[in-house]
C-alpha cells in the first residue's frame, strides 16, 4: 500500500505529510513541508508541528531556528498579554537553539538585547518574556 500512499501523498494535509515523512526517515522532505506549512503558533495549530521541528533541531539547526524566529511574528506592534505569552514560548526556542543547540551565547545577546531595548517600554511584554526565557532580565 506505501507506494499508492505516497502517489497522493503531494494532495495530503500538511500534518499529514509530516507524520508520514517523519515515519519514514525523510527529514528533508519533513522540513521543507514544515517550512511551508508557514509560521508555527497558529490559531488551528496542534503542536504537531513544534514536536517534529525540536526532532529536526540537530539535524537542521539554522533553518529550525528561523522557523522559531517565524514565530515571533512582528515584535513592534503594541499586543495583548496573552499574545505576548505566545511569543515568550517561541523566544524561549529561540535562545535554546542559539545556546543549547548552536553554542552561541554572543549570537544570542546580539539577537535579543535589539528587541529588549525596542520594547523597553511595554511592561507586559518584559514580564512575560522574563517569565518564559531565562536570563532574559540579566540581558
Amino acid at each position: 500500500y506505501e507506494p499508492l500512499v505516497l502517489n497522493r501523498l503531494e494532495r495530503a494535509w500538511g500534518t499529514e505529510r509530516l507524520k508520514i515523512y517523519m515515519h519514514r526517515k525523510d527529514f528533508a522532505q519533513a522540513l521543507t513541508t514544515l517550512l511551508k506549512m508557514g509560521p508555527p503558533g497558529g490559531r488551528y495549530d496542534d503542536g504537531n508541528n513544534l514536536k517534529v521541528a525540536k526532532s529536526l533541531e540537530e539535524r537542521f539547526p539554522n533553518e529550525i531556528l528561523a522557523y522559531y524566529r517565524s514565530g515571533l511574528g512582528n515584535l513592534k506592534i503594541n499586543l495583548p498579554r496573552k499574545e505576548y505569552a505566545v511569543k515568550a514560548v517561541f523566544m524561549a526556542k529561540v535562545r535554546h537553539m542559539f545556546v543549547d543547540v548552536l553554542k552561541s551565547p554572543q549570537g544570542w545577546q546580539s539577537f535579543a538585547r535589539p528587541i529588549k531595548a525596542a520594547c523597553i517600554r511595554r511592561p507586559a511584554f518584559q514580564e512575560e518574556m522574563a517569565r518564559a526565557v531565562p536570563g532574559w532580565r540579566d540581558l
